[in-house]
């Protein structure tokens, strides 16, 4: 297994990440530094003036691009860094956090439709001194990624509120059936589970005689905490139907692909 450099600027170098299926790129996409803002002497809360609109902090954004199997995800919590600093002297891996026991975190990350790219921010509330010229961070990524996947259906179920799309262990409970607030779409439904649907290649609908209902995901949302989450998705349908069938293109191959690197990137861009 090889580490990338990435140097000053925001360049990218392809990487060996231990599996011969999955070669990625990656690249800095972006970086943020906001220090103290301003506050009224003797007001309560945040500072009044921040810059950007946002809490003091450094953020990195790393871009991975696969040239193999497809991105579905990135492991948040197996993904860690071993160096986060301004190479000066400052180390964020010993600034505290509001938000996590941990200096830093890996927030916002997202995979493109196409399985191709995966955008993730790396943040911490440490800020590099006056002066510094880069920030330098080692660490590994943990992707999951696959190239193959099974379509499992669920048994037909009428389209109000209570009802569960059962795939296998998953279940899908119907929480809200209605038109949509937006578009000509004839229906919008809303879901609940205990798994995302980020996790599968795709989730597709079919009416009662089995023909494709095209849809659209429009909204989503987790709630939870200790590993235990709620997901929610809403889904608008193109024809109105009463009875409904869910589809689950699901992963047969996941892996998990660790993706170590090493960066020192300057401003610019």
């Amino acid at each position: 297994m090889k580490k990338v450099l990435l140097t000053f600027g925001l360049a990218a170098l392809v990487i060996a990440t231990g599996s011969a299926s999955a070669e990625v790129k990656m690249s800095v996409a972006g970086l943020q530094v906001v220090d103290d803002g301003y506050k009224v002497e003797g007001e309560k809360g945040s500072a009044e003036l921040r810059a950007f609109n946002w809490h003091r902090g450094t953020r990195v954004a790393l871009l991975f691009k696969s040239e193999g199997k497809s991105i579905v995800k990135l492991d948040e919590k197996g993904s860690k860094l071993s160096v986060f600093g301004d190479g000066e002297g400052t180390d964020f891996m010993k600034a505290k956090s509001r938000f996590s026991s941990k200096p830093y975190r890996f927030e916002r990350s997202d995979a493109s439709s196409d399985g191709k790219a995966l955008l993730t921010t790396v943040e911490t509330e440490g800020v590099p001194k006056r002066g510094a010229a880069s920030i330098v961070m080692e660490g590994e990524a943990s992707i999951l990624m696959a190239s193959k996947s099974e379509l499992k259906k669920s048994k037909k179920v009428a389209l109000k509120k209570g009802s569960k799309f059962v795939v296998g262990e998953h279940r899908f409970e119907i929480l809200s059936v209605k038109k949509p607030d937006w578009g000509d779409d004839a229906l919008q439904i809303k879901l609940q589970s205990k798994v995302s649907h980020e996790d599968f290649k795709s989730i597709k609908f079919y009416d009662g005689e089995g023909k494709e209902n095209e849809s659209n995901q429009n909204g989503s949302s987790a709630m939870g905490m200790f590993g235990k989450k709620t997901y929610t998705v809403t889904f608008s349908l193109k024809r109105k139907v009463k009875n409904l069938t869910m589809g689950l293109d699901t992963w047969t191959d996941l892996e998990v692909v660790k993706v170590p690197f090493s960066l020192k990137v300057g401003a610019g861009l």
